[in-house]
């Protein structure tokens, strides 16, 4: 049976396949965009995708980037989950403030309501507010962060890999620019990932201001 590679950092190919999206805190303390055990790839949805590849010949040369695979459980988004006011957290349950991340760096994020918490995974990332093009609706930021969905609009698969400032779905190895509206710059999907409306709370948290603007995942216009 095939067991799960183990990732150590934060800009190598990240640990998917057991660990759908979370707050990986692998560097001494600062957050990652890799592993939570909450949406861990069971072992028989593995299996399904093993079959559906064309036969036990293609096992040698597919097992490795199957690996890194990572679908979403809920393949259809039964929105909405973000509403205005909702808190953005990490996979701990805690809530996000203005000072979590730095300046360049990236965390999986979640609305705090549950249940549907696997069911929304978000990108978060911070830049200087002039690191972002026009693409980015500038309304939609705060202090230098932005949000989108982590799920991939080609196949439905976690956006968990980072290559510089480019964030990567392994599946088939579409490519998103967050800073410039998280557009497609590599690969398959045929849209980018849907922004979230965010803003700080009076409490100094995160929170949503509405839900994903834009079909999340699979489908909807190009």
């Amino acid at each position: 049976m095939p067991t799960a590679p183990h990732d150590d950092g934060r800009n190598s190919t990240a640990d998917d396949s057991t660990a759908t999206c979370c707050d990986c805190r692998s560097d001494g303390g600062r957050p990652s965009i890799y592993s939570d055990t909450r949406a861990s790839l069971v072992r028989r949805d593995y299996a399904k995708i093993l079959a559906t590849i064309g036969g036990l010949t293609a096992l040698g040369s597919l097992a490795a980037p199957l690996a890194g695979l990572t679908r979403v459980f809920e393949r259809r988004y039964t929105g909405p989950i973000y509403s205005n006011g909702v808190p953005l957290v990490d996979s701990t349950g805690t809530r996000i403030t203005e000072d979590t991340l730095a300046m360049g760096e990236a965390i999986t994020v979640f609305p705090e309501p549950r249940p549907g918490i696997e069911k929304a995974p978000t990108l978060l990332v911070r830049y200087p507010e002039e690191a972002f093009s026009e693409s980015t609706r500038a309304e939609y930021t705060i202090s230098g962060y932005a949000a989108f969905s982590k799920v991939c609009t080609h196949a439905g698969c976690m956006v968990s890999e980072r290559e510089g400032d480019t964030f990567v779905c392994p599946c088939h190895f579409g490519k998103f620019n967050l800073q410039d509206g998280a557009s497609v710059v590599g690969g398959p999907p045929p849209r980018p990932l849907p922004q979230l409306p965010i803003t700080l709370s009076s409490e100094g948290t995160l929170v949503a201001t509405g839900d994903f603007v834009g079909t999340v995942g699979p489908g909807g216009e190009s």
